[in-house]
């Protein structure tokens, strides 16, 4: 079916008081395969599809393709990253109703009674004939997981966008900004069209495609302060083997248990997207278990970020589980 795009390019930031942290989030450059075609989101790693409808992935690796990146089946965009993502929030083609695209990961728990400001910068896809309001990030203590619902979320977002109304820039990103308060230890994030199409504001603003598609850029806020490296400075094993013979039973950050650090987090991610553990204590490691069972075997995504004597490094790699 025919698709048009909208561009997020997503800033999450965390604010308590006048004191702003970031909320850390995979970033859309990673990807455990580079996308071929629609329906990728969850070869970006860390990143999945809450629900049946087909959110994609787009990458300058795919250049030339149909989610290469600037041009694409649904227009040209650029992208600082060279990678975004993208999602419908209204489709009529076929005579749909409802039909709705999002996009989802895990972050850190949020503290509760803390004030989150979210901003994220959109910009709707060349080819769309329509753009709607409707745009929020849904947070939740849960796994959304709804792979046979193609219509939108029943589900009321924490951060709602409606208030700027239908998104009608298809040339710059524009800035969508909003606040709420965390009442509960959310470790999850939902982000797409929360309105049916009977509460939802559609504009015309011409095209060639029926439908209001938006490419989804970088979510999370860049610091020049961060350096990526590889593993060589932090080492992680790239193999464990959690079968209780007491050799390596763990993955975590290998060296001096008692060495501490300024800030630490370490994230893993099978290849759905979910993240299997999280921890924010150097001397922890993930025992290969998730919800109380044994985890499948193979190869797991990680994400660290280590603050050492005010200097911050980001890292990511793969680990494979062996049993």
């Amino acid at each position: 079916m025919n698709r048009s795009l909208l561009i997020f390019t997503t800033l999450l930031l965390l604010a308590s008081s006048t004191i702003n942290a970031q909320i850390a989030t995979p970033s859309f450059l990673t990807y455990m395969y580079c996308p071929t075609g629609f329906s990728d989101a969850a070869d970006c790693i860390g990143w999945r599809q809450p629900t049946g409808g087909t959110s994609d992935y787009f990458n300058a690796c795919a250049s030339g393709s149909s989610v290469g990146i600037p041009n694409n089946y649904f227009g040209s965009q650029t992208s600082a990253n060279n990678a975004y993502m993208g999602l419908y929030t209204y489709a009529t083609a076929g005579g749909l109703v409802d039909y709705r695209e999002y996009i989802g990961t895990s972050i850190s728990p949020l503290t509760i009674g803390k004030t989150y400001t979210m901003s994220i910068k959109v910009s709707l896809a060349d080819n769309s004939i329509f753009a709607t309001d409707g745009l929020g990030i849904y947070f939740s203590t849960y796994l959304v997981d709804f792979p046979a619902l193609f219509a939108n979320l029943p589900v009321h977002p924490q951060v709602d966008y409606s208030t700027y109304g239908p998104i009608t820039d298809k040339t710059n990103w524009v800035t969508l900004t909003g606040t709420f308060v965390a009442d509960s230890a959310y470790k999850y994030l939902t982000i797409g069209c929360f309105k049916s199409d009977a509460n939802l504001a559609v504009s015309n603003v011409g095209g060639n495609s029926g439908d209001s598609y938006y490419y989804i850029g970088m979510i999370g806020v860049q610091d020049s302060t961060v350096e990526i490296k590889d593993t060589i400075a932090y080492p992680f094993p790239n193999a464990f083997t959690p079968n209780g013979d007491g050799h390596n039973d763990l993955f975590g950050l290998a060296g001096d248990a008692l060495t501490t650090f300024d800030d630490f987090s370490l994230s893993v991610f099978n290849r759905w997207g979910q993240r299997v553990f999280w921890t924010d204590n150097a001397s922890a490691a993930w025992n290969g278990m998730f919800n109380n069972l044994p985890a499948a075997q193979g190869v797991y995504v990680y994400t660290a970020q280590i603050t050492d004597h005010g200097k911050t490094t980001a890292l990511k790699g793969n680990v494979t589980l062996l049993r």
